[in-house]
C-alpha cells in the first residue's frame, strides 16, 4: 500500500534480517535502504585497520579465490585470500530471502511468462526452470534460468566432417533490475519476473542488455555453473 501511494511501479525491495539489500543506485531511495544491514563502516573498524587500501585483486586458478593485496596505514603491504562461495551456501541463503515474494506474484509473472514464449519454451521452463533463446540479431544463444544467472552460448564450429561442434560459453549474465540480496541468488522481485526483465532487455537492446549485467566467467562461481 505505501509503494502504491508514492507512485512507486515496483514496490518497496523489503530488507531482510542478516543479508545486505544491494540496490539499483537510480531507485528511490536506494542509499538508505542498503543502510539497512550493510557492510562494517571504517569507522567501525578496529584502529589497526582503519584506513587500509586494497591496492590489487586477481583470480587464481590453481586456490580457486581471489587474491587481495592490501595497503596497511603503515605503508607496509599484506595479502589474504578470500575463497569462493559453495553454491549450497547461496542456495540456503537464497531459500531465507524466498520470505519476500508472495505466491499470488510469482503466479501472474509465470502467466505473463507464457504470452511471452513458445509453447515449448514456457514448457521446458515449467519443467526445469530454464530455457533456451537464439538471438536474431547476434547469433547468441541464451539459457534463460530462474534463480540463476542467464548464460550465454555461441556455436563451436565442427571439425573435419563434423557439422556441429557443440556450444562455447561466453559468461554468465547476472542482473537484478531493482535490487538483489548478497550471498544469494534471490532478488527483490519475485524469480519469474527476473527472468522476464532479462528475456525482454535481450530482445528489445541486447548491447544494453550486456552492459547492465555483471558479466561471470564460467569458471566463477558466480556464474552459477
Amino acid at each position: 500500500m505505501l509503494a502504491k501511494e508514492r507512485g512507486e511501479w515496483a514496490g518497496i525491495p523489503m530488507p531482510i534480517d542478516d543479508f545486505q539489500l544491494i540496490v539499483e543506485p537510480t531507485y528511490p531511495k536506494a542509499k538508505e535502504l542498503m543502510s539497512l544491514g550493510a557492510a562494517a563502516k571504517e569507522e567501525d573498524l578496529p584502529e589497526s585497520m582503519k584506513g587500509w587500501k586494497v591496492r590489487n585483486v586477481w583470480y587464481s586458478h590453481k586456490r580457486r579465490c581471489d587474491i587481495y593485496m592490501i595497503e596497511r596505514n603503515d605503508g607496509r603491504l599484506a595479502w589474504g585470500l578470500k575463497p569462493a562461495f559453495h553454491h549450497i551456501t547461496h542456495d540456503l541463503n537464497t531459500l531465507g530471502a524466498s520470505d519476500v515474494w508472495g505466491i499470488e506474484q510469482e503466479a501472474a509473472a509465470i502467466r505473463l511468462l507464457a504470452e511471452k514464449t513458445r509453447h515449448r519454451q514456457f514448457k521446458q521452463y515449467m519443467l526445469t526452470g530454464m530455457f533456451l533463446e537464439r538471438s536474431k540479431r547476434s547469433g547468441v544463444t541464451y539459457m534463460f534460468r530462474r534463480l540463476k544467472p542467464t548464460v550465454a552460448l555461441a556455436a563451436r564450429p565442427g571439425l573435419g566432417e563434423a557439422k556441429h561442434g557443440g556450444m562455447n560459453i561466453l559468461a554468465s549474465l547476472c542482473m537484478h533490475p531493482i535490487a538483489y540480496y548478497a550471498g544469494s541468488w534471490a532478488g527483490a522481485m519475485c524469480p519469474t519476473d527476473d527472468v522476464i526483465a532479462h528475456l525482454m532487455m535481450m530482445r528489445g537492446d541486447e548491447i544494453m542488455f550486456w552492459k547492465r549485467c555483471n558479466q561471470h566467467p564460467p569458471y566463477r562461481p558466480e556464474a552459477g555453473l
